[in-house]
């Protein structure tokens, strides 16, 4: 029982590092990961590497690996690539143009790979606000985004030192395409300090001018929101098939689509409200994975609530919505504020809009 107790918490410690790895976010690892191309860098990055950080490396690298040494199976350099770890869970790679054309089978990392894979990422964000049509492929719960915490404004939680790529040639890259952190022989506090810094854009380096990224992504507020949208999509447990997102695609307040007065929600700590079973719609804390089930006029209501940021300014916006004098949508706003108030979510706090 006890051998079997320390085989799981290993795995698990090598599902969340690769997971970090992947991501290029701060997982419950506390230190950094590395992810060796080959095994000949083994020797200069266990130099650098603190005792917190774990080490992936290709199988036969060392006969005598310390403890945060994992060793891994196959490749993961080019599409198609298949990576194996603790001897038998495997991982694809694929790139981000081959997405739409994929059938998602097994565990599978999402790699933009290029210029073109990155512009047709941000197409499809573009589509899914406008259409509220995403792509079914980043919808699997089986499918990673690589390099995710790249596209976001603020760093990963955490800060420091969270990732490592090292080349075949000894490069330490901030993952496969990213910045140059240095190079294997490099002492940790040299890493350290050129890890240091924004981090958006910073994992597309080589392949895109991060400031262009930057640009793009400043023409896309809402793109964060985007990101919390595919993850709320990617766990979605409802039984009728894959919802709608409010935002995307429209709003169920149609002042929101048809006037530019009204403010648009793109903070992507705001609640997703979420197309539910049958007449029921959810509004999920992307955080905290909170659910609460609202009928349709509580939901037109969080919605209101959302897009304002305050009960009287929401309060408004649905009276004009509906018709009818903001009296007689105020019993709602208050039944709706201790709803929320009693399930830890704060609209007015949390979902700040801006235009």
């Amino acid at each position: 029982m006890q051998a079997s107790s320390t085989t799981t918490r290993s795995s698990q410690r090598t599902a969340t590092a690769f997971e970090q790895y992947v991501s290029g976010r701060r997982t419950l690892v506390s230190g950094a990961v590395f992810f060796l191309e080959s095994g000949t860098q083994l020797a200069d990055v266990l130099r650098a590497a603190g005792p917190s950080d774990i080490v992936f490396t290709p199988s036969g690298s060392t006969s005598c690996a310390p403890g945060n040494v994992v060793e891994y199976g196959g490749r993961f350099r080019e599409p198609g690539d298949r990576l194996v770890l603790d001897g038998h869970h495997v991982v694809e790679l694929q790139e981000y143009v081959a997405a739409p054309f994929l059938s998602i089978v097994s565990p599978t990392v999402i790699r933009q790979g290029s210029a073109e894979g990155l512009a047709a990422f941000l197409g499809d964000a573009d589509t899914a606000r406008e259409d509220g049509i995403f792509v079914g492929q980043l919808l699997s719960p089986i499918a990673a985004l690589e390099s995710r915490a790249s596209f976001l404004s603020t760093g990963p939680t955490g800060g420091g030192l969270i990732r490592v790529h090292v080349t075949a040639d000894g490069e330490y890259r901030d993952g496969p395409d990213g910045a140059l952190l240095g190079h294997a022989g490099d002492a940790r506090a040299e890493i350290q300090a050129a890890a240091e810094g924004p981090v958006r854009g910073r994992s597309f380096a080589r392949i895109i001018d991060p400031r262009v990224l930057d640009a793009d992504l400043d023409d896309r507020p809402w793109f964060g929101r985007y990101l919390a949208a595919l993850d709320a999509l990617r766990e979605w447990g409802g039984s009728h098939g894959r919802p709608s997102v409010s935002g995307f695609g429209g709003h169920l307040i149609r002042a929101l689509d048809e006037s530019a007065a009204f403010p648009v929600v793109v903070s992507p700590d705001a609640p997703l409200l979420m197309t539910g079973d049958g007449a029921e719609y959810l509004l999920l804390d992307p955080h905290r994975r909170v659910r609460v089930r609202l009928g349709i006029d509580a939901a037109r209501a969080a919605e209101c609530l959302m897009a304002t940021g305050d009960e009287s300014s929401a309060t408004g916006l649905l009276a004009f919505e509906l018709g009818v004098r903001p009296t007689g949508i105020v019993p709602l706003m208050h039944r709706l504020r201790e709803q929320l108030r009693d399930a830890g979510i704060d609209l007015g706090a949390n979902s700040r809009a801006a235009s």
